[in-house]
């Protein structure tokens, strides 16, 4: 039955039925002759109490996934090579189109009844303490401490990836696919909003890796100065096989130069020259083959 409400932060009862129909299924095939019923109806009985275990414990299995979701910020890797480039759509990334139900589960979240469901375990601040304390030490207190910041299956106090963000957002819905965009769409606006060390940076170097693989005339400019991201469009451009430039004011030796009134005695060239050479739109010719990056 499909609730118009639904409510995740709850213990998992769904396994307490499904226990209990698995043990019936067990009980009903081991010792049919207690319920004086033909073996062809056991074996129906029993498919149907399996079915019915099989079918709650899927239940409860998604209320106690989405509960570890909670505090357990999703991590997702993916390597420069793997990017997808496509002619027609840009790849965004992993995440979900956000809907009622999302705001329903945001706003239940942040409910102080629930807060037991979005905050660490003891035994997770107890590990973190630990680690400030001892992870510098030799010994057993050093080894213990190392142990516990390994980001491995069988650590229940793994600590959550550097990327920052709030794992609750992420949490609120387990089953995140690929998002992209059609390109017809990219001539728009498009706002990137979040905190520091959340991923914007890292956004914009997926963007720009497909724009330069797929060809495309790229100019990023870059106000603070990302070193991170400058070497992205450089390592890109050459794998590409295509001209990078910089301009930064600072690094003059380094930096691309342009100067439009250099030659200002020659009349055609400064003030004809550049007006005569736009289209009747008012595009400046481009080339094809070149990426710049602009620093201030």
């Amino acid at each position: 039955m499909g609730y118009p409400i639904e409510n995740l932060f709850r213990p998992a009862v769904e396994y307490t039925p499904a226990f209990v129909s698995l043990s019936g299924a067990i009980l009903l095939v081991s010792a049919h002759e207690w319920f004086f019923l033909p073996k062809e109806v056991v074996g129906i009985a029993a498919l149907g109490l399996v079915g019915h275990a099989a079918w709650r414990a899927r239940q409860g299995f998604r209320v106690a996934r989405f509960q570890r979701n909670l505090i357990r910020l999703p991590k997702y890797v993916i390597q420069t090579a793997d990017i997808p480039v496509s002619k027609s759509r840009l790849f965004l990334g992993m995440g979900f189109k956000w809907d009622q139900r999302h705001t329903q589960r945001l706003a239940l979240a942040r409910d102080p009844k629930n807060r037991e469901y979005i905050t660490q375990s003891p035994a997770y601040a107890w590990a973190r303490q630990f680690e400030f304390r001892d992870e510098g030490r030799g010994g057993l207190h050093g080894w213990v401490a190392r142990q516990t910041r390994r980001d491995a299956w069988w650590n229940p106090v793994a600590p959550l990836p550097p990327v920052g963000g709030d794992p609750v957002i992420h949490g609120l819905e387990p089953e995140e696919s690929e998002v992209s965009m059609d390109l017809v769409e990219r001539p728009g606006h498009m706002l990137v909003l979040g905190t520091t060390r959340v991923g914007q940076s890292r956004l914009a170097e997926v963007l720009i890796t497909q724009d330069i693989r797929r060809g495309d005339v790229v100019i990023v400019f870059d106000p603070k100065g990302d070193a991170g991201l400058m070497t992205r469009c450089y390592i890109e451009a050459a794998m590409a096989g295509r001209e990078f430039f910089m301009f930064h004011l600072g690094y003059p030796d380094q930096s691309a130069r342009y100067n439009p009134i250099g030659n200002f005695a020659e009349r055609p060239r400064s003030a004809r020259g550049l007006p005569g050479s736009c289209p009747v739109r008012g595009n400046l010719p481009r080339s094809r083959n070149s990426c710049g990056a602009s620093s201030t």
